[in-house]
């Protein structure tokens, strides 16, 4: 057991050399999934939904119920299939979809096609709370959002009731947040003997899947190089903090029992996602091969390698990604966060107060099968916190805009028509707020520091610059 947890968390420095690398035993990739979306079925069982599916393969899942009581075999080749399906298996009112891994709904086709076959989901209403009975996800937030319980949770939990030896898990978790200090000291050495190990990575390098076919074992399997995988994992990070905005915006009370505020968070949230399109999701931060490196990066290198709803159409997306292009509207924050062999930096914990980690960790999920997975526990940690800062001021601007119609922008003095939409964005989605780290590094305490968003008259440049992106996307006729 203990052996397991070391592998797992005490995961090893695994910097590459252009000759030499460093790699470590994984273990089970951990996904990060977007959070539960409202609104399910409505949308995904139109006639349009259906038709844009006709002739897709047919694909197998499994689906069971809250309680586990009984599990399903479901062949279905579109959202809506499976939805009619499962409440055929489970029949509610009105019957929604949550992955059993982590809780989240699906009620997107995109994201639909991108879980591989045998995926587990868990058929319940639409309020139902769906949880252990254990613990709950941000429950400090102002929306308390419960974790869902998967088979392992289950069976771990009544093995554990039932071996008093199990409970080491208990005592280890206990031991890291009475002694954290302690706890990152212990990594630490861990990583640095792991650092002296010169072991063969040679494989770094190496992009296509028919060069390196280990490496594409498992969930990478559908791609054709590292980098279109890599790209998809940064790709799946972003879209996670928009749904995850959107659950929350959308439980508000305000969104609920105003209608003028609702109809502002759709506008934003429909701001938000056209803007996702126009940078592609951020997609370059992992990609080694995206030219425009974050500044970052110059700084920990020197001059070892400064070179280095429903779905839009492909004509609208195209129209999108040219006009932020040629408005240079997201360039700032478009870049990679690796040298071009691969290798990430940890940009160090928020209290250190700078892009420097005091423990050098560094990983290059390009090396090796074992990299790509210990590649999970780096997270990209929001320096001004999503869920107790960003979301609670914008629900504040669009609670003042709705209210207080009268009110005068800070800058040009005339009357307010909308909150700082781009600014917001930024904050939720790029690298202006996000800072790659180690987990040892990922602090969860309570920051000071506040959201930069605010309320904007038209005089205001980023009303413009949003509103013009908008118009534009109106202006093009629908396929």
């Amino acid at each position: 057991m203990l052996n397991y947890i070391r592998d797992t968390i005490m995961a090893p420095t695994t910097r590459s050399a252009k000759n030499n690398n460093n790699s470590s035993p994984g273990n089970e990739e951990n996904r990060e999934s977007p959070p539960k979306a409202p609104n399910p079925a409505a949308s995904v069982a139109s006639k349009d939904s259906v038709a844009s599916r006709e002739g897709a393969t047919m694909r197998g899942y499994k689906v069971t119920d809250n309680e586990r009581s009984r599990k399903y075999g479901i062949g279905a080749n579109s959202l809506a299939m499976l939805l009619t399906k499962a409440n055929n298996k489970f029949p509610l009112p009105e019957l929604h979809l949550y992955l059993a891994s982590d809780g989240f709904e699906v009620s997107d086709e995109e994201y639909l096609s991108s879980l591989p076959a045998q995926t587990l989901f868990i058929a319940a209403g639409p309020d139902a709370v769906i949880t252990t009975g254990l613990y709950s996800i941000n429950s400090q937030s102002p929306l308390n959002l419960y974790s869902c319980p998967t088979d392992a949770d289950f069976e771990f939990e009544k093995m554990r009731q039932q071996s008093p030896l199990l409970k080491v898990a208990d005592i280890f978790y206990e031991f890291i947040e009475q002694h954290p200090d302690k706890f990152r000291r212990m990594i630490t050495e861990y990583e640095l003997q792991k650092q002296r190990r010169v072991l063969d990575n040679t494989k770094a390098h190496l992009s296509l899947k028919a060069e390196h076919t280990e490496w594409f074992a498992g969930g990478e399997e559908r791609f054709h190089s590292k980098e279109e995988a890599m790209a998809m994992r940064a790709q799946t990070r972003v879209r996670g903090y928009y749904y995850k905005a959107k659950e929350e915006l959308t439980r508000n009370p305000l969104y609920r029992q105003n209608v003028k505020a609702r109809q502002v968070i759709n506008s934003v949230l429909e701001q938000f996602r056209y803007l996702l399109i126009g940078c592609d999701y951020f997609s370059m931060m992992f990609n080694r091969k995206c030219e425009q490196k974050h500044k970052f990066l110059q700084q920990e290198l020197g001059d070892e390698e400064t070179d280095a709803a429903s779905l839009p159409s492909k004509r609208l997306r195209q129209v999108i990604r040219e006009y932020t292009k040629e408005n240079s509207i997201l360039d700032e924050w478009s870049v990679s966060l690796c040298t071009d062999l691969g290798d990430f930096y940890c940009q160090g914990a928020y209290s250190e107060n700078g892009n420097c980690c005091s423990m050098q960790h560094t990983i290059n999920p390009y090396a090796s099968r074992e990299n790509l997975i210990l590649f999970q526990v780096w997270n990209l940690d929001h320096q001004i916190e999503l869920c107790r800062t960003i979301l609670p001021a914008l629900v504040a601007n669009v609670e003042e805009l709705v209210t207080q119609p009268q009110r005068k922008c800070s800058l040009h003095n005339k009357r307010v028509v909308d909150i700082s939409v781009l600014e917001y964005f930024l904050e939720i989605f790029s690298l202006k707020n996000l800072r790659l780290v180690h987990i040892v590094c990922h602090e969860k305490s309570t920051r000071s520091n506040r959201s930069n968003g605010r309320l904007l008259c038209p005089e205001c440049h980023e009303y413009r610059i949003v509103q013009e992106l908008m118009d534009l996307q109106a202006s093009v006729p629908a396929p």
